[in-house]
This record gives structure tokens, C-alpha cells and sequence, in this order.
């Protein structure tokens, strides 16, 4: 049995009580306070997502430009294999050797596809949009692998830190 100053609503099953009607002060409901606290805890926690969510960016980044790091000294070795020596120095040189016939006999390739979002001025980019760098000893002294090549990208910074800070390299 419902007490005095409640009733029963029993379409919903539920009681309310009659005061709170008679004084809107005493209602059910949230202050603004409350709110405003509960705003900034769901604030706060989109902060560490957001966070937690560049971090996983930045170190999926710096994945790909090492797996394709590793995928260029495969196609490097199967095209050196093929040709007798490494491509020419430069990241266009680079980029033609591997992909582009050049009616030799022994070419093989090719030995790897680029996407086109991976191209700029016939330049392959790193991640962050800078060129890879290939100095090869056909052409070029690599400082490294004095004997083979030297492919490098300057990583997140964008700065040549002679390999030296984030930068991803193949020695």
C-alpha cells in the first residue's frame, strides 16, 4: 500500500512523490554542478583516448616506414642479383630500377609496386611525406654499408639525425 504523499503511476510502475510536484525545488533531477562534473570527467577521458590514439598513430607510422624500408632491401638485393650491381644513387633512380623496365635481358622486375599515395615526383615518401634517401655505391659513398647501400628515412622530426634520434635506417 502506497504511503500518503506517494502515488503509483502503473502504466510505468513506479512511484512519485507528491511533493516534489507541489515544490519543483525538491524534484528529482540533477544540479548543474553535478553536471558540469560529469562534463569534465567525459572530458578528461576523451583527453587519454585521444592521447592513447596518437600514440598508436605515431608508432604505426614508424612501423610502415621501417616494413618498407625492409621490403626496398629485398627488391634492391633481387634486382642487384639480377643486374650485377645496385641501382643507380637517388630516390627517383631508385624508384625507376625497381619498377620501371629498362629493356635489359637480365632485368627480372619488377621488384616491387608503389601506390600512387606513395609517389611524389616520381619520389618515394617516408610516412610523414619526405622522400627516403638511397646512396648507393653506384654513383654515390654510402656512409654506412660502404660496400652496398645506404636507404634512410628522416622519421617523424623530418631532420637528418645521421641515423641518430628517430630516424629509421637499413644499417
Amino acid at each position: 500500500m502506497a504511503k500518503r504523499d506517494e502515488f503509483w503511476i502503473s502504466d510505468f510502475g513506479f512511484r512519485i512523490d507528491k511533493s516534489a510536484i507541489r515544490n519543483p525545488q525538491s524534484a528529482i533531477g540533477f544540479t548543474m554542478v553535478e553536471l558540469l562534473v560529469v562534463i569534465a570527467i567525459i572530458g578528461i577521458l576523451m583527453s587519454l583516448v585521444m592521447a592513447g590514439a596518437q600514440m598508436v598513430r605515431r608508432k604505426g607510422s614508424i612501423t610502415k616506414a621501417k616494413t618498407m624500408i625492409g621490403s626496398l632491401e629485398t627488391a634492391i638485393a633481387m634486382y642487384e642479383a639480377d643486374m650485377g650491381e645496385y641501382p643507380k644513387t637517388g630516390n627517383e633512380n631508385l624508384v625507376k630500377a625497381l619498377q620501371d623496365d629498362p629493356g635489359d635481358a637480365d632485368w627480372a622486375g619488377p621488384y616491387i609496386e608503389f601506390k600512387e599515395s606513395e609517389l611524389e615526383d616520381g619520389k618515394l615518401l617516408d610516412s610523414w611525406g619526405h622522400p627516403y634517401e638511397y646512396v648507393s655505391v653506384n654513383g654515390g659513398s654510402p656512409t654506412h654499408r660502404e660496400r652496398s647501400f645506404d636507404l634512410s628515412s628522416l622519421g617523424p622530426n623530418g631532420t637528418d639525425d645521421n641515423g641518430t634520434g628517430d630516424d629509421i635506417y637499413n644499417w
